[in-house]
């Protein structure tokens, strides 16, 4: 599955599920940076974590999973998804303390390095600036 198709079903999917707040792309890819075998990092904000990490459900419905990881980094817990297309994708959760300002050292080092709205219902990103 090609990324931009990959990323338009994740934005919809995100749009109707009233658990995620905002859906946003970091990491190569937001920076423009990727190579051809560079996975997709996203941070994923919701109120309700565990839910996600518990009902992995909703990683099927972007494409055959292979097989799912789950990794823990900080205030982020993440699934890392194999798509029998090839594609790798790390669904980053964090619950919305992860935006609160001023910025923790560590989200403001991911988003320095490069990061692009998809989705933000939350408005967590409408005043930040680098």
């Amino acid at each position: 599955m090609a990324v931009e198709r990959f990323l338009q079903l994740l934005v919809s999917w995100a749009w109707h599920e009233p658990k995620i707040q905002s859906v946003v792309l970091v990491g190569s890819y937001a920076r423009g940076a990727q190579r051809p075998f560079s996975d997709l990092d996203l941070i994923l904000l919701t109120p309700d974590r565990a839910y996600f990490l518990a009902q992995q459900a909703f990683l099927h419905q972007f494409g055959p999973v292979q097989s799912i990881q789950q990794e823990a980094y900080g205030a982020c817990t993440s699934l890392r998804v194999w798509y029998s297309s090839g594609l790798e994708v790390e669904f980053g959760f964090v619950t919305p303390a992860w935006m609160a300002r001023p910025l923790d050292q560590g989200t403001e080092r991911v988003l320095r390095d490069g990061y692009l709205v998809l989705l933000d219902k939350g408005c967590y990103f409408q005043s930040l600036s680098f």
